[in-house]
């Protein structure tokens, strides 16, 4: 079995985030899973939305993708203890070992994280144990942005799926 591990704070999931996701269902030979994890507690100390409005909005967006090969498995929360960040190696070495022992692992990120690859814990070890797949940046649409219109009362129709637009709506996201 061959799996993507998409991790991401998904602050909130934008429509960048669906074009890396049909980058990664390109590829070939193609995965047999495409898992969307978000982010617990970001090793570069992100200010993020609570992990469970994130969460709640990532299962609208997977659910509009309609692709049984997507999957939102919010693992990090087993991980953390709740005041160190959970890293990448740390995160492929509890999926290998606990859920997926005969996968094929591959991480995926994007081109931000090439750049800044070396300063990731343990990066030579995750390289040398699992498989890397860099997602260039086609679609140019950051979560930063959508946060940054909200903030400024600006639409977000072209930058997120409508199911997650109306739940940011609802519960008043990222406005305060």
């Amino acid at each position: 079995m061959k799996i993507a591990i998409f991790g991401a704070a998904f602050n909130p999931p934008t429509l960048g985030h669906q074009d890396a996701i049909e980058y990664i269902s390109s590829q070939q030979p193609s995965f047999d899973s495409i898992l969307l994890i978000p982010s617990y507690a970001h090793a570069f100390s992100k200010k993020m939305l609570s992990y469970e409005h994130r969460v709640s909005m990532l299962h609208l967006f997977a659910q509009q993708l309609n692709d049984p090969k997507i999957e939102v498995f919010p693992v990090e929360d087993q991980l953390s203890d709740g005041t160190n960040p959970i890293y990448t190696f740390d995160l492929l070495t509890y999926l290998q070992a606990e859920y997926f022992p005969d996968a094929k692992l591959t991480f995926v990120m994007g081109p931000d994280n090439q750049v800044n690859w070396h300063k990731f814990y343990k990066s030579q070890e995750v390289t040398d144990n699992w498989d890397i797949l860099v997602v260039p940046e086609r679609v140019a649409i950051r979560s930063t942005a959508v946060r940054d219109n909200l903030v400024n009362h600006q639409n977000i129709d072209n930058q997120v799926p409508k199911e997650v637009a109306q739940y940011i709506n609802q519960h008043d996201l990222y406005v305060n």
